[in-house]
């Protein structure tokens, strides 16, 4: 964007309006394809955002719930002490912390967090990007249905993890279009693109990628919304409760109740339980489990680089060198919290150092993310809100959409000085 795209600092900030209260349209008129509309959006200061959008609020609570979930043993094959789960969780605290108190040591807080941040969105740049990666989305849709015939919900639902080639960037891209449109000021388009993405998710049963995306699409509101802050926990209470019912229907019609009981070994005084909080409890405790098992009887093969598979292409990634350990009968679903690669590679070694790397990165977050890296930011909160099921940080699906929306921040938004 051009230096003529940046409207005067008192279309910017007009006079007894503070910056955060105010969302207007700026109009750039030029002739044709060179006609620019602006956007002028508020973000918060950094100090009156709500509490879940601190990384290491989210780390502490997400513990919480796994070691609480995994006090329950809903399942047969549940670790059944205690000693290792809160031995991990001290060391990986620990570690964290350090990471994190080293990192903002290091990193001088940006001073824009602290006051009522202001930019301007090129929203003509904004729906041009999201066309294109709309396009690219529906070859890519094309292509697989040509390889490997379609997606799950007009096929078999039984192939529901048969997500084509390309599935990484296809996703990555369908979570992108999402969050951006939210920012658009159009409710056609907005609407329109929100839903395309999601009923594409939908049709790829892609329950873990509509989750993500519902996320980011969460914690994008929270930083921009002018509610108060009880509302805002109140609408946390609700998207949390939605997102729980959404996953839980999806995951009825995927799965019948039945085979759900039996593959995740329920025991049967849980077994009639409402599904929805079956779901919670499983999802959020068999990862776990399956961590503390590998700790307790670490693979004797020794390291590899397995933990970084997941930055490759599905159709380039090695076979898993402990393919073995997930058909031991105690590791149950494949089920793998965010430390599970590094506690398989390295032990307590590689819990250690992937939660003090994890900490290094919440210091940065916190420090020099908001505002101007806000669509970073996002990311990483969706990310440390997934850390009880999976590794989202060294993901290929995450990386993409990092590349992509910084692209997008370069291309589509200006700050105010």
């Amino acid at each position: 964007m051009g230096d003529s795209f940046t409207p005067s600092d008192s279309e910017l900030y007009p006079r007894g309006i503070p910056s955060f209260e105010l969302d207007r349209v700026v109009p750039l008129f030029a002739a044709g394809r060179n006609r620019h509309d602006l956007l002028s959006l508020p973000l918060r200061p950094h100090r009156e955002l709500p509490f879940y959008s601190n990384p290491i609020v989210i780390f502490i609570a997400v513990w919480a719930l796994m070691l609480a979930t995994l006090c329950v043993r809903v399942s047969y094959v549940i670790y059944p002490h205690l000693a290792v789960p809160f031995l991990i969780f001290v060391v990986s605290f620990a570690s964290l912390l350090l990471g994190y108190f080293s990192s903002t040591a290091i990193f001088k807080p940006d001073p824009a967090r602290d006051r009522p941040a202001f930019f301007t969105l090129d929203l003509t740049a904004l729906w041009r990007l999201n066309l294109c990666f709309c396009a690219i989305a529906l070859a890519l849709i094309a292509f697989n249905w040509v390889i490997d015939g379609p997606p799950p919900a007009l096929g078999s639902p039984a192939t529901y993890l048969t997500y084509g080639k390309f599935k990484q960037v296809l996703f990555a891209l369908l979570t992108c279009i999402a969050v951006n449109s939210t920012l658009d000021s159009s409710r056609f388009r907005r609407y329109l693109l929100i839903f395309f993405s999601l009923a594409t998710l939908a049709i790829y049963i892609a329950r873990g990628v509509l989750l993500v995306t519902l996320l980011e699409m969460f914690f994008l509101f929270a930083l921009r919304s002018r509610m108060s802050r009880k509302k805002q926990y109140l609408l946390g209470l609700g998207a949390l409760a939605l997102g729980v019912a959404i996953m839980t229907f999806m995951g009825d019609l995927r799965t019948a109740h039945a085979v759900f009981i039996a593959f995740l070994k329920i025991r049967d005084k849980y077994s009639d339980w409402p599904m929805a909080w079956l779901w919670l409890v499983s999802y959020i405790s068999i990862p776990f489990s399956n961590l503390c098992w590998t700790v307790a009887h670490p693979p004797s093969n020794g390291p590899t680089l397995a933990f970084l598979y997941a930055l490759l292409p599905t159709f380039m990634a090695p076979s898993n060198p402990y393919a073995a350990v997930y058909t031991s009968s105690y590791i149950v679903d494949n089920a793998s919290s965010y430390l599970q690669t590094y506690a398989l590679d390295f032990s307590w070694l590689g819990i250690y150092f992937a939660n003090l790397l994890l900490g290094f990165g919440c210091g940065w977050i916190q420090r020099r993310a908001y505002p101007k890296n806000f669509l970073i930011l996002v990311i990483f909160l969706t990310s440390m809100s997934m850390i009880f099921f999976t590794d989202m940080f060294l993901l290929l699906s995450t990386v993409i959409q990092v590349l992509v929306q910084r692209f997008v921040q370069k291309r589509c938004f200006r700050w105010a000085a």
